[in-house]
């Protein structure tokens, strides 16, 4: 057997198996989430009440707790992550540019547990000092954390976007008289809003999944807040899994129901995931035929 055919081989073999994970685990999760429709009514299981140690199982207050917190921390983290890309690839030099990358590859792969310690020790004094709550565990701590992980993926992808703009289209801006900045707002950033619109959905898909930062700071309160949704504690999807996965009783209908949550998870990102690449596929082939 040749190299080439020995390469081959191991490749098919590694691609195999990566789907083959995938399949395991979308059947299985699928198989225990599923018993979940024949063990609780759906009243109760889009009920606003998550008790369930008592046979609540609402999942309103849950799902409202991450849609809450990931969308607060997309509002911070898209002007920033986005400001941030234009910078990199318009202002700063060449032969620093790589090091700036360097440095937010670095801070993407930061575990999302020191992520949820830095908010806890730092941000969370700093929150009851600023806003007089009586705890640091609210939203808006959780929104922070959020913003600060997924900023490196949405700058990262914007960047390379950008990057991939035809230098034609900015010299033909430059030529007619635009400034740098008409350039940018002009050319730059609506030839990249496809490619931005993708690390914003991926951005989403990491931030809606996120488990750990958010169950130390985000303060586990199962209710739908009331009043200033950035200062009350809420209760995040994956932090209800984590929280409750190890007291369930395996084959109990509360281990269903958490098996449940993470479908519905699974299902979310897998189609951000999907719809993110797609999009990036179909703008990168657009701009192929451009150039050619």
């Amino acid at each position: 057997m040749d190299e080439n055919s020995l390469f081959h081989g191991l490749s098919f073999l590694c691609a195999a198996s990566s789907i083959i994970a995938i399949l395991f685990i979308t059947v299985f999760v699928g198989m225990e989430g599923l018993k979940t429709f024949f063990e609780v009514s759906l009243d109760n299981l889009l009920s606003v009440r998550w008790a369930p140690y008592y046979g609540s199982y609402g999942i309103i207050p849950l799902i409202v707790g991450s849609l809450t917190v990931v969308a607060g921390a997309l509002l911070i983290s898209v002007p920033l992550g986005i400001s941030s890309a234009v910078f990199i690839t318009q202002f700063i030099p060449k032969n620093v540019h790589d090091i700036v990358k360097a440095i937010i590859e670095i801070l993407a792969a930061i575990p999302s547990v020191v992520y949820g310690f830095i908010g806890l020790i730092f941000i969370s004094p700093y929150l009851i000092s600023l806003l007089n709550v009586p705890t640091g565990k609210i939203a808006l701590n959780g929104m922070i954390i959020l913003s600060l992980m997924v900023i490196p993926t949405i700058t990262s992808i914007s960047s390379e976007i950008m990057s991939s703009v035809p230098k034609d289209y900015i010299e033909a801006s430059l030529a007619l008289g635009a400034t740098k900045w008409q350039t940018i707002r002009g050319v730059i950033l609506p030839t990249s809003m496809p490619g931005m619109i993708a690390s914003i959905i991926l951005a989403f898909g990491r931030a809606i999944g996120e488990t750990v930062a958010v169950l130390i700071v985000c303060g586990s309160v199962a209710k739908i807040p009331v009043g200033n949704i950035f200062l009350n504690p809420v209760y995040p999807l994956t932090a209800a899994i984590a929280m409750y996965m190890g007291e369930a009783v395996v084959g109990s209908t509360f281990y269903h129901v958490l098996y449940t949550l993470g479908l519905f998870l699974f299902i979310i990102t897998f189609a951000a995931t999907t719809l993110a690449d797609f999009i990036i596929a179909k703008y990168t082939k657009a701009l192929r035929r451009i150039v050619i």
